[in-house]
């Protein structure tokens, strides 16, 4: 896997710096996202990670990062490592991509262990209540 193919707005440049929490801000198509996705599929294929990818509201995976994610494997080309099925995305080192939505599903999210990376995508509209529940689950030892 050669990080060549992958490129990164300045901005997004701290997305491979150790910190608990990183927060990026900006409107649409300011590539936060995308590079997101990247860099988190990048981190995956070097080691065996676990990254939660949640949001507040989530129905169905349609309403998750999945297609995101997988466009980036492609674009990667990671198709290799990367397997992808309806509900999750798993590398061959281990690496694992779960999704949840968090206000219908606030007690599965206690239940989650061992994540090393959680994404939450549009959290602006994570209620507190959210919040709440999911930064303690978040335990892992440098997660």
């Amino acid at each position: 896997m050669s990080d060549a193919k992958a490129e990164f707005p300045l901005k997004l440049q701290s997305l491979f710096q150790r910190s608990r929490y990183k927060v990026c801000y900006g409107g649409r198509g300011g590539a936060k996202s995308w590079g997101i996705a990247r860099a988190l599929l990048i981190k995956g294929a070097k080691q065996p990670t676990r990254i939660l990818c949640a949001r507040e509201f989530q129905t169905s995976i349609r309403d998750s990062v999945h297609k995101l994610l997988c466009d980036q494997i492609e674009a990667l080309g990671l198709h290799s490592f990367y397997e992808i099925t309806q509900a999750s995305i798993r590398g061959s080192n281990g690496t694992e991509f779960a999704f949840a939505g968090l206000k219908n599903n606030i007690s599965n999210i206690k239940s989650f262990e061992g994540v090393d990376i959680c994404w939450v995508e549009e959290a602006q509209t994570v209620s507190r209540l959210s919040w709440n529940v999911l930064i303690p689950t978040i335990r892992k030892e440098a997660s």
